[in-house]
């Protein structure tokens, strides 16, 4: 996992410096301060200090609460919180995500993130629910594909 994290944590950290989103168009203008806060919060993960990034992440999410990078901030916060092992406040910044923003091309990670969380909560109902959605809202992405395979070991 800290392979794959590292991976797409390289590829956000492209594409953040762009202001593109998974090459989608996704633009927007971010203040010089905004954008090199955010940077840090992913510096940070990326250096494998979970704890200090779900905090820098919180910190950048109140300081900048309509940032064109809020739905990248709640992705990798609740990935930071989920490494750190707080499975309740990861499945809730996952949760924000999906809620807040469920056009964005990591909601359906988030959704499998929020379902793996459930899981580690000994919840296991409503990660099964958290995959049925996932599987029937975004049935071509990779992460159903995952869903799919996890569901069949819940059931």
């Amino acid at each position: 996992m800290a392979a794959v994290m590292a991976l797409a944590l390289s590829g956000l950290l492209v594409l953040a410096m762009t202001g593109v989103f998974l090459g989608i168009g996704q633009s927007f203008t971010a203040q010089p301060a905004e954008k090199a806060q955010f940077e840090a919060a992913m510096d940070t993960l990326r250096r494998s200090e979970f704890a200090a990034a779900s905090t820098a992440y919180t910190a950048f999410l109140r300081q900048y609460p309509a940032s064109g990078y809020t739905a990248s901030a709640l992705y990798w916060l609740g990935n930071a919180q989920y490494a750190a092992r707080a499975y309740k406040d990861s499945a809730d910044s996952h949760r924000r995500l999906v809620t807040e923003f469920p056009n964005h091309p990591r909601t359906p990670e988030a959704m499998l993130a929020m379902a793996n969380s459930q899981v580690e909560l000994k919840d296991s109902k409503s990660a099964q629910r958290t995959l049925e959605t996932l599987v029937r809202t975004y049935p071509q992405s990779e992460a159903a594909a995952a869903g799919r395979e996890r569901l069949s070991r819940l059931r």
